[in-house]
């Protein structure tokens, strides 16, 4: 690949590393919408020596450097409905982890976070949510993202224009709500101020933007395909582009958090030549049949493949220290759907890769042990921010860490 120029030590801004001697310093989110077969992907065995499941064997080559948890979840409600708590737990929190993490680390790249898909989210599948608990929208289309990590001169023209017009719009929109805050009552004003909060991180945002309008964007030499593979049918040939793309958008600095979303639906996918038997949503709700759990594996191994190959591109580049960008980047990886045939949200299948952890081992959590010590999904989160240099002691329901088996 060649870029404009290449990430160095002085340049880039120091982070808070709580002590740590080599802090996480990006973040990934990826998540497989309708899960896997959790009695396929998980091991027999726990521990160092565990051994690979088919669906789980393309990540071999990475085991010295993964977690596999079971047992995790956030002691959510089930269904798809809930599927949105993958990254935002249960309880008061209404920011998903990745926004969290992304305003500790966003403001040092041109872009806080990225939020990515393929095609159309499926369902309720959002993943990153603001403060105020809206969902963020994901970009879906390869060219899409492609074109905001490598703008021409025309789209800056474009965009400078868009967000001198949008500056405009919020001047008027907030001298109209400042004349309407002296009118109204007082239970009104409490929402006039968030809305007026809301503004100013709207200008705030606007702001970063212009500011890196006047800076040259990174080059590569990455070819995308001749069209967006964005059909459902498409949607595997269009998750390895986005994977290929999240790589490029670490590597050049261009952002340090990203959430990325495997949809599934309907979709008849053909693999190794051979069209499975049904529907990915249909497969999903195997009832035990062994043929369509055969198949919702095939499907369950290609998202794995395409994972594996991500984590490849990372351990193969490094940053500015160095370190390889798979060393310095917490992966996590899995599902809001602990079992999509009985619309299950507990016992979600989880792996962290990368973040200079201490992996290799398949840890086996006793969910049935409901007492204040049994860990959740949202301890994960809290050792992932602390490495990341945040003051962060709680996550929706978790109140703990799980530094012991990681650090």
């Amino acid at each position: 690949m060649t870029f404009a120029l290449p990430m160095l030590e002085s340049l880039v801004p120091a982070i808070a590393t709580g002590g740590t001697k080599n802090p996480v310093k990006r973040l990934v989110c990826a998540g497989v919408y309708l899960g896997f077969h959790t009695p396929s992907l998980f091991p027999a065995k726990a521990g160092p020596n565990y051994r690979m499941t088919d669906v789980l064997s393309p990540l071999a080559k990475h085991r010295r450097d993964m977690s596999l948890f079971s047992g995790l979840d956030h002691r959510a409600a089930n269904g798809h409905n809930n599927w949105s708590n993958y990254l935002k737990g249960t309880g008061s929190a209404k920011i998903s982890m990745d926004q969290m993490v992304a305003a500790h680390v966003g403001d040092a790249t041109r872009f806080a976070s990225l939020q990515l898909t393929c095609g159309t989210a499926s369902g309720n599948g959002n993943m990153s949510y603001t403060k105020e608990g809206i969902a963020l929208p994901a970009i879906g289309r390869p060219s899409v993202l492609f074109g905001k990590l490598f703008s021409s001169a025309a789209d800056k023209a474009r965009m400078e224009y868009i967000l001198e017009s949008g500056r405009s719009v919020l001047d008027l929109a907030l001298e109209e709500a400042r004349d309407l805050q002296r009118r109204v009552s007082g239970q009104d004003r409490k929402k006039l101020d968030e809305y007026f909060s809301s503004v100013r991180d709207v200008e705030k945002k606007v702001q970063k933007q212009r500011s890196w309008l006047d800076k040259p964007s990174p080059t590569t030499d990455y070819k995308l395909p001749e069209f967006d593979p964005i059909a459902a049918d498409l949607s595997l040939e269009c998750e390895t582009i986005m994977y290929d793309l999240m790589a490029l958008a670490l590597e050049t600095d261009s952002t340090r958090v990203i959430s990325f979303l495997a949809p599934g639906a309907g979709q008849v996918f053909t693999i190794g030549g051979e069209k499975l038997s049904a529907g990915y949503h249909g497969l999903s709700h195997h009832g035990n049949d062994p043929d369509k759990i055969a198949d919702f594996n095939r499907i369950g191994r290609e998202h794995v493949v395409r994972f594996s190959r991500f984590l490849d591109q990372l351990n193969a580049k490094q940053d500015a220290q160095g370190r390889s960008l798979l060393d310095s980047t917490a992966v996590i990886y899995g599902s809001g759907m602990g079992n999509a045939n009985t619309h299950d949200n507990s016992n979600l299948p989880v792996v962290l890769a990368g973040g200079g952890f201490e992996h290799g081992r398949y840890h086996a959590i006793d969910r049935t042990a409901e007492n204040s010590t049994t860990p959740l999904f949202g301890d994960l989160f809290i050792t992932v921010m602390q490495r990341m240099g945040m003051s962060v002691n709680e996550f929706a329901k978790a109140k703990r860490n799980l530094n012991e088996l990681l650090t």
